[in-house]
């Protein structure tokens, strides 16, 4: 059976659009924030401030203008505590994004009193960092 070259046009177009749709999901965000917490989790500092900053750039060009605001927060931090808060509110951002997609978990740690995101079932925890790298219980 032999496919008209019109249709392989099509198959291809579909494709294309496909991919650039995907490119302009914001869930595309999540793997960048996830680059913040680990940094903090690991107290680096330099390390969730270059994260943060990549992640501010990306969001607006996603048209996420608060999310891109908060990470500049992450950016500007002049310690891991104003980091630290500043990731409070990108943690909750990023959860109302993340809500109902598949393979994240919500973790909340009732010492930091903050919530954050994550992927694996292993608690990393970004408030309190090497700290108490496992504190924290997995809520969703």
């Amino acid at each position: 059976m032999t496919i008209p070259r019109w249709f392989a046009g099509v198959v291809v177009l579909i494709g294309l659009t496909a991919a650039v749709r995907a490119a302009d999901d914001p869930l595309v965000l999540l793997p960048q924030y996830e680059q913040i917490s680990s940094a903090l989790a690991a107290d680096d500092l330099p390390a969730a401030r270059n994260a943060a900053q990549k992640f501010a750039a990306s969001a607006v060009t996603l048209h996420q203008a608060d999310m891109a605001a908060t990470a500049r927060r992450i950016a500007g931090a002049n310690d891991l505590a104003g980091a630290r808060e500043a990731f409070k509110a990108l943690s909750a951002q990023a959860i109302a994004l993340a809500h109902g997609a598949k393979g994240y978990f919500v973790v909340t740690c009732p010492m930091a009193q903050a919530d954050w995101l994550q992927r694996t079932k292993e608690i990393r925890n970004p408030y309190l960092g090497r700290e108490m790298l496992s504190c924290g219980r997995i809520k969703e």
